[in-house]
């Protein structure tokens, strides 16, 4: 079983891991061929939560053309670069089922220009930390949820074969909701912990941060009364726990000066509340902050 995994970073290399201790013949696609000859002459390394140590056998390329034709795709490169992948995608007359693991919800809207004819969606809460181009750390045990977004639902099912306690995988059928509940989820916890400056855990131990946390839960859910079903209070604090030694990828973007998930996280949780004539007024303000912030390390 083959499967390719367009980006190797922390979430990349980490389902890279696990699907080859699965069994399965892992390739990443990257930019950099620096990072694919490692890859290839190293493996991947990661370290479990016990601090233990395990190596995977992967291949990689920077060439799209040597990619297999039938082989599932997992993209899991940052909203940012996937512009540029889908063309890439497109020029290739890419035409294999392919599964997208990204932020927010903003890639929703570059795929409806695309003819994939089998997509999923899926959404990961495990917690994981690139240490380099080929380590990561899995910081934190979630869930791996895939949904059918159209077309043949079978090829995804070999992503089943992965499922472990250490890697739990679960079906949904219903990828609007799953792609909901996550984004929800990175609204309350990304932008408070990118602009205070605070690891995950700290949002429920910090009084003046949990003050924030359940303001900013009580106006999404408000906005998004249909979400209640799905995304309690108490789910979205689990996160946090689970991952409360980690840094949000919004805040480790803004200490390593790279451009934050902003407008495919809050930008476009913001539009989908207005266009139902609904206004989010505190994670308004923080997409300000957020903006603000990133303008400044621009000028630095």
């Amino acid at each position: 079983m083959e499967v390719i995994i367009a980006g190797a970073g922390s979430i990349g290399l980490l389902l890279g891991s696990y699907l080859s201790e699965a069994g399965m013949d892992v390739t990443f696609y990257v930019r950099r061929e620096e990072q694919a000859e490692l890859i290839r002459a190293e493996g991947i390394q990661r370290t479990n939560q016990d601090n233990t140590k395990d190596m995977y056998r992967a291949d990689a390329t920077t060439d799209i053309r040597n990619l297999s034709s039938t082989a599932l795709w997992i993209v899991a490169v940052k909203y940012a670069g996937l512009r540029d992948l889908l063309s890439e995608m497109q020029e290739a007359h890419i035409t294999n089922p392919v599964l997208f693991i990204q932020n927010g919800i903003g890639h929703v809207e570059l795929l409806e220009s695309n003819e994939f004819p089998n997509v999923a969606f899926a959404t990961v809460e495990h917690g994981a930390r690139r240490i380099d181009d080929r380590s990561v750390a899995h910081n934190g045990i979630g869930m791996l949820t895939i949904a059918i977004a159209y077309g043949d639902d079978s090829p995804f099912n070999l992503m089943g074969e992965a499922h472990s306690d250490r890697f739990p995988v679960r079906r949904h059928s219903d990828a609007e909701q799953i792609l909901m509940r996550k984004v929800l989820i990175n609204c309350m916890i990304n932008p408070l912990t990118a602009i205070l400056e605070v690891k995950n855990g700290e949002l429920l131990t910090n009084d003046y941060c949990l003050t924030l946390f359940e303001v900013l839960y009580k106006e999404l859910l408000d906005t998004f009364p249909e979400v209640q079903s799905f995304l309690s209070y108490e789910d979205v604090a689990d996160v946090c726990r689970k991952t409360a030694r980690n840094s949000s990828s919004m805040l480790v973007d803004r200490l390593a000066g790279r451009p934050m998930e902003i407008e495919t996280i809050v930008t476009a949780v913001i539009r989908k509340a207005n266009r139902h004539n609904k206004s989010l007024p505190l994670l308004s303000t923080l997409e300000q902050m957020l903006y603000a912030i990133e303008r400044k390390g621009e000028r630095l």
